[in-house]
């Protein structure tokens, strides 16, 4: 599919999905989880995540298009402060997706993807998503 309909398409599925949404769906993500994420792991350093609700958003590079994946489901297993969610997902092709993330809420909020030991996603600061903060990172 052209970019153009790729990016066209995602506003669709968006209203689609928040069609079918109520408080207690389990297709829902918890507030916790939802907003933009990013690592200061220099390999990952122009990647992110984003979690919005009913969608999952993986950046795996400034030259690529972020990859799109709408929430099926959302199993959360608490262990003390933090808790361990696996969300279900699929892409606008049909591939189906699994991440197993430990969400603890200290500084903010941080997560590990299961996957990733020892890499920790943060939410940017004001600081960090500063105009100087950008632009320095991206002269690196």
């Amino acid at each position: 599919m052209p970019l153009v309909g790729k990016l066209l398409s995602i506003p669709l599925l968006l209203l689609l999905a928040c069609l079918g949404c109520s408080c207690d769906n389990p297709k829902i993500l918890p507030d916790q989880l939802n907003g933009f994420w990013t690592t200061d792991v220099p390999r990952y350093q122009d990647r992110f995540l984003e979690f919005d609700k009913v969608y999952v958003f993986i950046g795996v590079g400034r030259l690529q298009v972020p990859t799109l994946q709408m929430v099926d489901k959302v199993e959360a297993e608490p262990a003390g402060k933090e808790t361990t969610y696996t969300i279900y997902s699929s892409d606008l092709q049909g591939n189906s997706y699994q991440m197993t993330l430990q969400f603890n809420p200290l500084n903010g909020g941080e997560i590990q993807l299961k996957s990733q030991r020892g890499i920790v996603w943060k939410r940017p600061t004001q600081k960090d998503a500063s105009p100087e903060a950008i632009s320095r990172r991206d002269a690196n």
